[in-house]
């Protein structure tokens, strides 16, 4: 009945219009009574959740295939609004002061007031033309990622389908400037000491200087680069397709070291930096591991049993990330399994998992996009449509 109800909600609902609903469980725990890694509460949106969550101010935002953005309220559990896109929405949303910013697969970027819903501009990613290749047993170049828009000094940055980043004006929605590559950017650009580094599909990570809006370097990583490269400490660490997680030195692009996945794995999640360590998850390889900063070593590694295509986050000692399962599996004699997982930072072993609900299709469900955690609840968007909040 609340699938029903909350179909019905968007049938009259306008393009980027409000909507005040709530398809929340029954039956939520209260925290101080729930062990960790029970469920709290979920919410049911109206479509697979790929992309990473943002939460802020009480408010949790996240797209949906769908083609929704939806803003949560973490407190009452109850729908503040959603915005319709001509799109799935696998992004993550970025803030801008009063504003949301989300890309959409219909090939546009949106600023939508985070008060109302109401769109504020869009601006045209040149990717309309273009698309996705879902994973699936005759697709070995499957793409199931979003490059997720970025918010620097007043400005957006952007990739695309099309093979540009976009640096567009966060107030207006006027494009500033834009660099060009030679295939589709689906790597999350990030900033540090005044560069922008970012992969793409046509096998390089790319540095370009903020102030003359060139590209300082690029280096060839031998592989489609999904990532969003992690810096830290002077290096520029992303992973790729071609098996590998790779350190460069991030003013020359010079290699530092690379870490070989023997098994062909393909490193499609991005590292996260912490510790004297880089937080990487894997394809094939169906683990999570620490592999130190200095050297390249793996240190630990947990076999989570699913590819490992999320994010890490890590809050209080603790290592966060989903797997994804599918079937066939190529590799015969191996059944991939999905999960979400609660790892200890320093040793690799895990504290608690959870297992969202399967899904129909190739791929059967899981966790792809990075969680959030604060105030002691975990919350994690599921390919099964839903919303967990979960006890950390």
């Amino acid at each position: 009945m609340a699938r029903r109800l909350l179909a019905l909600v968007f049938m009259f609902c306008g393009f980027g219009g409000a909507v005040h609903a709530s398809a929340v469980q029954p039956g939520a725990v209260q925290p101080g009574a729930a062990q960790p890694g029970s469920v709290l509460w979920e919410f049911r949106a109206g479509g697979q959740i790929w992309g990473s969550l943002t939460h802020d101010a009480g408010m949790l935002y996240f797209g949906s295939d769908d083609r929704r953005l939806y803003a949560l309220d973490t407190a009452s559990r109850k729908l503040r609004w959603t915005f319709a896109t001509g799109g799935a929405i696998r992004s993550q949303p970025a803030l801008a002061g009063d504003r949301i910013l989300v890309s959409s697969d219909d090939g546009f970027l949106y600023a939508i007031d985070r008060a109302s819903g109401r769109e504020r501009w869009r601006f045209d990613l040149k990717a309309r033309d273009l698309h996705r290749r879902p994973p699936s047993p005759d697709t070995p170049y499957f793409d199931f990622l979003q490059s997720s828009p970025v918010v620097h000094a007043g400005k957006v940055y952007a990739g695309s389908l099309s093979g540009t980043l976009f640096v567009i004006d966060a107030a207006t929605g006027k494009l500033d400037w834009s660099v060009g590559t030679g295939d589709a950017i689906r790597s999350t650009p990030v900033i540090a000491g005044g560069r922008i580094y970012f992969g793409g599909w046509d096998d390089h990570l790319y540095a370009v200087d903020l102030a003359t809006r060139k590209v300082l370097w690029r280096a060839d990583t031998g592989g489609v680069v999904q990532s969003t490269p992690a810096v830290d400490r002077g290096r520029v660490v992303v992973g790729s397709r071609s098996a590998r997680l790779i350190a460069y030195d991030a003013d020359t692009g010079k290699e530092a070291w690379r870490h070989d996945y023997a098994d062909g794995s393909w490193v499609e999640s991005s590292a996260l930096a912490a510790n004297g360590f880089f937080y990487v998850g894997s394809s094939d390889s169906l683990k999570l591991s620490a592999i130190a900063a200095d050297s390249g070593r793996e240190v630990w590694q947990f076999k989570a049993g699913g590819w490992v295509w999320a994010t890490p986050v890590l809050a209080n000692g603790t290592l966060y990330a989903g797997a994804i399962s599918a079937h066939p599996y190529y590799f015969e004699g191996v059944t991939l399994k999905s999960g979400f997982f609660a790892v200890d930072a320093a040793t690799g072993h895990q504290k608690w998992s959870f297992a969202p609900r399967p899904i129909k299709g190739y791929v059967t469900g899981g966790v792809m996009g990075a969680p959030v955690v604060t105030q002691g609840v975990v919350y994690i968007g599921a390919l099964d449509g839903r919303i967990y909040a979960l006890k950390e």
